[in-house]
């Protein structure tokens, strides 16, 4: 046996034939124009083009059909790609200046803009990089005729057709790298499962695997000299580990996993219109986090009963404009109504960062997570902030809206949005606008000042939410995408807990209720402290909320408190989990 180590992309157990990814070659021929052929060759970009922005089409129509509108906004963004100026009157230009034919300028001005992309410091904008190689091999292909795609178990062809199922069989696909329209052409029926040798687990690949349903696991190196076309394999997307040529006693383990891990599934089902309420009698409410309108839907699909945290940072990113009240309004109101009665916090514009917004002309900053970002944007430009903050108002009488500032500090900051947000209420109702009757304000608790003075700012806010993700950054000095201190990035680390115990304690203190958004939230290992230290609220991604709805109806709201008073005094994060562990679970029915 073989077992080779990557990254979990996609999670789940499959276990088949390797089949070996391929894709029709492309040959680039460097020809030199004369002056007549320019005009003809302009005219033959852009058909490819507009080819290729048919097969994009249908490729998001497939896609949303399958994987959901959430998904298919991926080639949404590869579509825009076809119109960006960077790729496309830079590609004119050199056409015509340089008298060169288009697929050798496509295909260099698009490795031009990918390798940008791949040098940034973030790995969300780095990996970005596939989606624009993606769309440049599209247009060329185009343009030199090549048709046909991928081809192996269950891959349809470029232009989206699907594969004759009778001509293959069921195969666990090994591939250097999949791109995302290659990943959205998979069959499901015959493709158990993929393994890449390049990418990380937030490319649009990896995100569209998850959603599909295929197991995956990425980044492992060097498998394609190791794998042999039909060679047994196992995978299991949880680890991310992948065994060629297992013998049986490991393909019975596998088997056995992938059985129990099926019928986890059903039984996870099963919870979606059950409270999350501990074995004790203790509640908690269970919510999405959601990034788009469109995610609303297949979000209520997982049971939650609210939005913690609706990014609103989609209607900014991708454009030169700014999105005005109405629809800034609109997008609002849609998740609101799409809840009805279950609350949805809205949070206010938190870019920078790692997010740039091109309409903004954000200044470059050395070190950007410590800088002009989020309220401190909003607060500053306060034409952006009222425009947002109207926005939610009206979208406040079509449902129970909240509003939550991020990236707080100080007490004046609170006292500076609170001020805003009244005014955008009375310069509404001055105006004869339809507004909601309230809006409840809170804020993130993300930063480490925020939770030591949490007794000082909860008198002034009526909910708080704990952002661990940039809470466990701030507070342990950890880049979170920083491969090279990625070890030190620790959710269950003493310190962390210790700021999420003192900020509960300080809001109920106050009489507010405190949740959490961050990527915390959603690990159900977790649960056992974050129900015993008293949380009301945990928001998460939308697949988690079973998961944890699980976690905590097996458990002791008493005796989770007693370990989370035990993992407060714990030396270390592995002595936590630990400890966790040792809580007691299991409920009839």
């Amino acid at each position: 046996m073989d077992t080779i180590h990557g990254t979990p992309a996609s999670p789940g157990i499959a276990l088949g034939p390797a089949v070996l990814f391929k894709k029709a070659k492309v040959e680039i021929v460097r020809r030199r124009l004369e002056e007549a052929d320019i005009e003809p060759e302009m005219a033959r970009f852009k058909a490819a083009i507009e080819a290729s922005r048919g097969q994009l089409e249908a490729l998001a129509e497939r896609t949303a059909k399958e994987a959901g509108e959430a998904e298919a906004a991926i080639f949404q963004a590869h579509l825009m790609f076809l119109d960006d100026p960077a790729i496309v009157e830079t590609v004119e230009d050199r056409v015509r200046s340089q008298r060169r034919n288009a697929e050798a300028v496509v295909a260099e001005v698009t490795a031009e803009q990918a390798a940008a992309l791949a040098a940034l410091p973030h790995a969300y904008l780095a990996e970005r990089a596939a989606d624009v190689r993606d769309v440049g091999d599209r247009i060329v292909r185009n343009l030199v005729g090549v048709g046909g795609g991928p081809a192996g178990a269950g891959v349809a062809g470029a232009a989206g057709e699907e594969a004759d199922p009778a001509s293959a069989s069921p195969g666990i696909l090994f591939a250097h790298d999949l791109a995302p329209s290659d990943t959205a052409q998979l069959d499901r029926r015959l493709v158990l499962a993929f393994v890449t040798e390049v990418g990380g687990p937030t490319s649009h690949t990896a995100i569209m695997a998850r959603s599909l349903g295929i197991p995956a696991v990425v980044g492992t190196g060097d498998v394609l000299a190791r794998v042999r076309e039909g060679m047994a394999a196992a995978i299991d997307g949880d680890a991310g580990s992948v065994v060629l040529g297992p013998d049986e006693a490991a393909s019975r383990g596998f088997e056995r996993r992938r059985q129990e891990a099926t019928a986890r599934r059903e039984g996870l089902r099963r919870l979606r219109d059950l409270p999350a309420v501990t074995t004790d009698g203790r509640a908690i409410e269970l919510a999405a986090n959601v990034g788009h309108p469109r995610e609303a839907a297949p979000a209520l699909e997982y049971g939650p009963t609210g939005v913690g945290l609706y990014r609103t940072e989609f209607l900014f990113l991708d454009r030169d404009t700014l999105p005005d009240e109405d629809e800034q309004y609109e997008a609002y109101r849609a998740v609101a109504e799409a809840f009805g009665r279950y609350p949805v916090i809205i949070r206010t514009l938190d870019i920078g960062g790692d997010k740039e917004v091109p309409a903004l002309g954000l200044p470059r900053e050395s070190n950007p997570f410590l800088g002009w970002r989020a309220l401190r944007i909003s607060l500053q430009r306060r034409d952006l902030f009222e425009t947002q903050l109207r926005a939610m108002w009206r979208a406040a009488a079509h449902g129970n809206i909240l509003v939550m500032f991020p990236m707080v500090a100080t007490i004046g900051e609170i006292r500076q949005a609170k001020a805003a947000l009244r005014a955008a209420r009375e310069g509404l109702v001055a105006e004869g606008k339809t507004v909601g009757a309230k809006l409840p304000a809170g804020i993130m608790v993300e930063t480490p000042a925020a939770a030591v003075a949490a007794d000082i700012l909860a008198k002034e806010v009526d909910f708080f939410s704990l952002g661990t993700n940039d809470l466990i950054q701030y507070t342990l000095a950890v880049d979170r995408v920083n491969e090279k201190v990625a070890y030190l990035y620790d959710p269950f680390n003493p310190a962390v807990l210790r700021l999420i115990d003192k900020t509960v304690d300080a809001a109920h203190r106050a009489g507010i209720w405190c949740g959490m958004c961050g990527e915390m939230a959603g690990l159900a290992a977790a649960a056992p402290f974050l129900v015993g230290i008293g949380l009301d609220e945990l928001s998460m991604s939308p697949p988690s909320v079973p998961l944890v709805k699980e976690a905590i109806r097996g458990m002791s709201a008493r005796e989770a408190g007693r370990l989370a008073r035990q993992a407060l005094d714990c030396e270390s994060g592995e002595e936590v989990r630990e400890l966790l562990k040792s809580l007691p679970t299991g409920r009839e029915g």
